[in-house]
Formats: structure tokens, C-alpha cells, sequence
């Protein structure tokens, strides 16, 4: 039986309560606690990311705390890999709504097979997916349903 995804990473079930602080120009901010608002679905697509992209991290593969070093360094990497690519990307901070906890992410504009494939690469349990309308939580290394936000329930 394959592990869920709370077994990957205890945070999981955190994961729907994300805020995310995309730095654009102006800076974007999206609890995903609530339906993203049009100013700033409109202040993304001024930005340039109206179209579906991901939310990807390098930090903490499989759920396991990494140091800060470690992290950072997985981080240019991911940066590295996707300035390779040329698929067009911006820094995002992923935190927990009280900002005790933060991962260095990217929002990037590439498919979403691209995406998970490469989240699969970085040993990630999960990205977020906007579709152009919403964001979804969909799994990588962890097998999960497409999870919706904000959550219903």
C-alpha cells in the first residue's frame, strides 16, 4: 500500500492554508484560504502569469527538514534548472498563515505534466496548480486527489 500523503510530510494537512507572496511588480499576495480576489488575479496577469503555472519548491524533499544551507542550495539549483529551460518563472514565498514557516518557491509557466515531473525530480510531495481561475493542490511523490482551494470543508 502506497503511503498517503500525510505519511510523506506531517504538514500536509497545512498545506490548504498556504499564503502565497509572489515577488512581482507590486508584489502579489493569495491566502489560499479564501477565492483568490480579482485585484489579484489582475495585479498576476499584469505580471504576466494568467495562464496556468505551477507553485514548486526545492526546499525539504520528501517532507524531511533540511538546514537552511541545504535548502538554499536546492534552491539555486531549481532556479538553475528552470533559467535552463527557459520556461518563465518568479520567486514566491509559501508560508503558514502566521508566517512561522516559509519555503522559497517558484510560480512557473510550464505544463502541468512538465511540472510534476520535475517536482518529482526535487522529491516534492506536492505543488500548487493555478489553472487560470483557481488553485489546486496536486500531488507528486504522494498520491493524492487534485484538492481544490480553498477547501469546501
Amino acid at each position: 500500500m502506497k503511503p498517503t500523503p500525510d505519511q510523506h510530510d506531517p504538514d500536509w494537512p497545512r498545506y490548504p492554508e498556504t499564503l502565497l507572496s509572489f515577488a512581482t511588480h507590486p508584489p502579489v499576495e493569495i491566502d489560499l484560504r479564501e477565492t483568490p480576489p480579482a485585484a489579484a488575479l489582475a495585479e498576476l496577469k499584469t505580471a504576466g502569469f494568467e495562464e496556468p503555472f505551477a507553485i514548486i519548491t526545492a526546499f525539504d524533499p520528501e517532507g524531511r527538514n533540511l538546514s537552511a544551507a541545504e535548502n538554499e542550495q536546492r534552491k539555486r539549483e531549481l532556479d538553475r534548472r528552470l533559467s535552463a529551460t527557459g520556461y518563465p518563472f518568479v520567486q514566491v514565498d509559501c508560508c503558514s498563515p502566521d508566517r512561522s514557516h516559509c519555503e522559497c518557491s517558484v510560480a512557473v509557466k510550464m505544463p502541468q505534466q512538465k511540472a510534476l515531473d520535475l517536482a518529482r525530480e526535487m522529491q516534492q510531495i506536492a505543488i500548487f496548480w493555478f489553472d487560470g481561475r483557481r488553485f489546486w493542490i496536486l500531488g507528486a511523490i504522494a498520491e493524492a486527489d487534485p484538492l481544490m482551494l480553498p477547501r469546501s470543508s
